[in-house]
């Protein structure tokens, strides 16, 4: 499974077990989307205000990252705010992923003309022994 950092933003009421807690959501989260969690930045405005920056450099250097999941997509702003933590990631072409929106995958492309037939199991010949 391809990898995901995950990103919280530590309010000045989130508790450290409660930190735990969210971890384990967007471990899930990821899951269900097809990604494994990797390492989890906590961006804090008190003690590590540079979080972002650490998961940018992150995401952007090793190999095997190709998504950010976060708890909901409102703690990476506006996406068409060009300055957004939100663009940011797209500008690099990571994958943005949210706990609270889990990802659809695309439904299949139809050439013009052929229908495409979702949930169609072509039928098995049975053998006969004789």
């Amino acid at each position: 499974m391809p990898l995901a950092l995950g990103y919280v933003h530590r309010r000045c009421s989130l508790r450290h077990f409660e930190i735990g807690m969210e971890q384990q959501l967007l471990a899930d989260a990821a899951r269900a989307q097809g990604h494994t969690l990797g390492t989890v930045h906590v961006d804090d405005a008190l003690t590590d205000p540079d979080g972002f920056a650490v998961l940018l450099e992150a995401a952007t250097t090793e190999e095997h990252v190709s998504a950010v999941i976060v708890l909901t997509l409102d703690l990476l702003g506006d996406p068409d705010d060009p300055y957004s933590k939100y663009s940011r990631l797209n500008q690099r072409g990571i994958l943005v992923l949210a706990a609270d929106q889990p990802v659809v995958p695309p439904e299949p492309q139809s050439l013009p003309s052929v229908p495409v037939i979702q949930g169609c199991h072509p039928k098995r010949r049975r053998s006969r022994v004789k």
